[in-house]
């Protein structure tokens, strides 16, 4: 597992090491394959195809260019992401979030290191109210608990103790 930045010292990635990409370019990779988005919607019997491929390829381009302007703008990319659930506190260190505009179906998962430092661990289409309701969710769920555990395991506990984290990693 590695961490890879996306934009300055505010938002990263993982990088699992069985992927060719960081998970921000994989999920923009299959949230923009016409094909996949296609073999998708036949999976999980949507009914509408063409219709379900046209939002997902408009949500994509909508993450993108939201956080793109927070970026260009200096803005807290806290204005994207939000506490997963109600229990997961705002002000707790390595709280597990997800990143949500309005009308969109897409979700970015991540871990908060801090108020304006995150780091993404994964996404999916949402498809059910509850992240436990379908595999997808229910697997990003797992993974962002994996992530909390490694950064936990590797020290990290605020802003500092990561990027002492991601200075290790680049030794």
């Amino acid at each position: 597992m590695k961490i890879d930045c996306i934009f300055a010292e505010n938002l990263f990635t993982f990088h699992y090491a069985k992927e060719k990409n960081n998970e921000y370019e994989r999920l923009m990779d299959i949230w923009t394959d016409v094909s996949y988005l296609h073999a998708y919607a036949k999976r999980n019997k949507v009914k509408n195809i063409y219709g379900f491929i046209d939002d997902i390829l408009k949500c994509a381009e909508k993450i993108q260019d939201f956080l793109d302007n927070i970026s260009q703008n200096k803005e807290p990319f806290g204005s994207y992401f939000e506490p997963l659930q109600q229990s997961e506190n705002d002000n707790k260190v390595l709280a597990l979030q997800k990143g949500k505009i309005r009308k969109n179906q897409l979700r970015l998962y991540a871990v908060k290191i801090d108020a304006n430092c995150f780091v993404i661990t994964g996404g999916a289409i949402k498809m059910s109210q509850k992240m436990e309701d379908h595999p997808d969710t229910a697997n990003e769920l797992e993974k962002l608990k994996k992530a909390r555990i490694y950064l936990n395991q590797n020290g990290v506990f605020d802003e500092d103790s990561f990027f002492e984290l991601l200075n290790e990693e680049y030794d």
